[in-house]
């Protein structure tokens, strides 16, 4: 009872966030004015969009193949491997990094990949895909240092002005931080009571599988393929958003910097605990642009747009993939 109660706050915490911060958005937009500049977008450059995000997410899931191969998971198929990162993303628009759980377990369903092994190699990719934003954050810094970082600065100070944290809030966590330290001493102190219990040995277990899927990077069989396809990725992620700046007049003029201005700070925005970036993304992207000449309406309008689209397709393309899971037939891997 008390878990369910710390997960539906935590997710309605996250609402609540995108919330505001959609309020924030269109507080002053006007329903037929929205409506209307919708009705002037050239929409082929919006289904291209979508086109090159789904190649991104089918290189996606060729690379979690290669992750999975050295562990014993030879001959997976990319098609079921991409349904199951189609619904993992699907999931992560109801709750935040709930998708990689899901997902894990569609790859045990539909292929028997053990979860906790499965696991581990999502949080090793997350952690190269990290690594991958912060070189294109530096990346997008050396090539326009005084454009990026001084924006950086100003809205970054200008938002947290209205985060405080009260005394009471810091003494709690402190009170935290004690408890963990002294949960830790307990539990150092009846080591060895602790190591006759059943439930020990399980934890040992998945802890020991999590640990040989996170240092699956190290063990590569096809070491070129793996980050050949995280680069096509991060060019795909830069591509799908730069093609859109076409779609709209007050975009059209926008060059491969500001492309890749709108890839960091997108990368930002979906990286937010927010359930799929609703409103961080928004006001990231819609915010940068003003760096470049377009007027913050029509930049908050161009994150709608990209983010809409996007949406939409992991909706259709993500609801599809769980259609088509349920009907695959389990798949025997020999480990």
């Amino acid at each position: 009872m008390k878990s369910k109660l710390i997960t539906f706050l935590k997710y309605s915490v996250g609402l609540l966030i995108a919330g505001s911060l959609l309020w924030y958005v269109f507080k002053d937009w006007d329903l037929n004015d929205l409506l209307h500049r919708f009705g002037q977008v050239n929409y082929s450059w919006v289904l291209l969009s979508v086109f090159l995000s789904l190649i991104s997410h089918v290189i996606r899931a060729y690379r979690w193949n290669l992750l999975l191969t050295p562990l014993g998971y030879k001959g997976l198929s990319t098609f079921r491997t991409f349904l199951a990162v189609m619904i993992g993303y699907f999931v992560n628009l109801l709750a935040p990094r709930a998708g990689e759980i899901t997902r894990c377990g569609i790859m045990k369903k539909n292929d028997n990949v053990n979860m906790s092994v499965s696991l581990g190699t999502v949080v090793a990719e997350r952690i190269v895909d990290l690594l991958g934003l912060i070189i294109i954050i530096l990346l997008g810094l050396s090539l326009q240092f005084d454009r990026l970082s001084g924006f950086m600065i100003d809205f970054f100070n200008d938002k947290s002005e209205a985060i405080h944290i009260s005394a009471t809030t810091l003494n709690l966590l402190i009170a935290f931080g004690v408890v963990l330290v002294l949960a830790l001493l307990v539990l150092w102190w009846f080591r060895a009571r602790i190591k006759r219990l059943p439930l020990y040995f399980k934890l040992r277990s998945f802890a020991i599988e999590l640990m040989n899927g996170f240092t699956s990077v190290l063990k590569l069989e096809n070491k070129i393929g793996f980050w050949v396809s995280t680069v096509s990725i991060w060019v795909f992620y830069f591509a799908m958003a730069y093609v859109v700046v076409f779609a709209i007049p007050s975009t059209s003029h926008l060059g491969l910097l500001a492309g890749l201005s709108i890839l960091i700070m997108g990368g930002l925005g979906m990286s937010a605990p927010v359930q799929g970036g609703f409103g961080t993304y928004h006001i990231l992207v819609g915010s940068v642009l003003g760096l470049y000449g377009v007027v913050e309406k029509d930049g908050y309008f161009f994150a709608t747009l990209i983010h809409s689209s996007q949406t939409i397709s992991i909706l259709f393309f993500g609801g599809l993939s769980f259609i088509i899971s349920l009907r695959l037939k389990k798949k025997k891997i020999n480990v």
